[in-house]
């Protein structure tokens, strides 16, 4: 971790942590924004979160992203946190200051920002569009407060579990964002608006699919997978069988998102994303 003092310094905190790309995405950032900046995978010990990061503060690390399975406890050590990662219960941005840890979840932002990106293509925005989220845990609760900001018209969450997209449903009500929740078995009710239906259950990791009413899918313009691969998940491809005029997309984009915010909450500067997207997807070979 050895640098000169005028280089700021940032870690990935994770275990396991090899996989990460965020190094690579944020070198792309610093190189687009011609800052000195260095950043490091690093693995923690599954019993030694809290002090690795006393460890990174100790020898003058700025700040740090924090991944599986970690974001529980990035919340719990930090002296303040922002209402999104207060609402997802989870952190994934560390911030070190002379005031203490500051923690951000920027998931969900951006979950909003690949999102609204894709429905540019359509001439549509959040603020256009209901969602239908599958799923009910971290993933999936870690969005909620970024798609109230965005001006979402409707949230629909559907898990294996019914109570548990209930409860996440009644406290997006709380927030303000008209919600239901249900099994995935529930049958739409009719609506006017786009759909935007978004996977945030880990089924493609294993080759599942989410089994939902069909007649979700009708009147929808973009189905999105947050887990991501070098092939098409196992979700996207189901709907790109069954639905072939439907977009689709990966989470890739919600990777170099979410890095976005977190750069840009750390230094005050916002990079091209979707730049970094379009050289991301080329390096990997992934189309889409």
């Amino acid at each position: 971790m050895n640098s000169s003092p005028s280089i700021q310094r940032f870690v990935v905190i994770g275990n396991p942590i090899a996989h990460s790309k965020s190094p690579m995405i944020h070198q792309d950032f610093a190189r687009q924004t011609n800052m000195a900046l260095q950043y490091q995978r690093l693995l923690a010990p599954l019993d030694g979160f809290q002090n690795t990061v006393a460890a990174l503060k100790a020898a003058g690390v700025a700040g740090a992203n924090v991944t599986v399975p970690f974001k529980l406890q990035a919340l719990e050590l930090a002296e303040h946190a922002s209402p999104a990662a207060q609402f997802a219960q989870a952190a994934n941005t560390l911030i070190f200051t002379p005031q203490g840890v500051r923690a951000d979840n920027t998931d969900g932002g951006g979950l909003c920002r690949d999102l609204n990106r894709l429905l540019q293509a359509q001439g549509l925005s959040l603020a256009d569009c209901d969602l239908l989220m599958l799923g009910s845990g971290g993933a999936a609760s870690g969005c909620v407060s970024a798609l109230h900001a965005a001006g979402l018209g409707q949230l629909t969450i559907l898990n294996r579990t019914p109570a548990k997209a209930v409860e996440l449903a009644a406290r997006a009500e709380a927030l303000g964002l008209p919600c239901q929740g249900g099994g995935f078995d529930m049958k739409p009710s009719t609506t006017h608006r786009p759909r935007v239906v978004v996977n945030a259950t880990s089924a493609s990791l294993q080759g599942g699919v989410p089994a939902i009413h069909p007649a979700w899918y009708q009147g929808a313009v973009l189905a999105y997978d947050m887990m991501y691969g070098q092939e098409l998940t196992a979700f996207l491809a189901d709907v790109h069988t069954r639905w072939p005029q439907l977009a689709i997309s990966d989470g890739l984009g919600m990777l170099v998102f979410q890095a976005e915010l977190a750069f840009e909450i750390w230094t005050g500067v916002r990079p091209d994303g979707a730049a970094t997207l379009s050289r991301l997807r080329a390096a990997l070979n992934k189309p889409r």
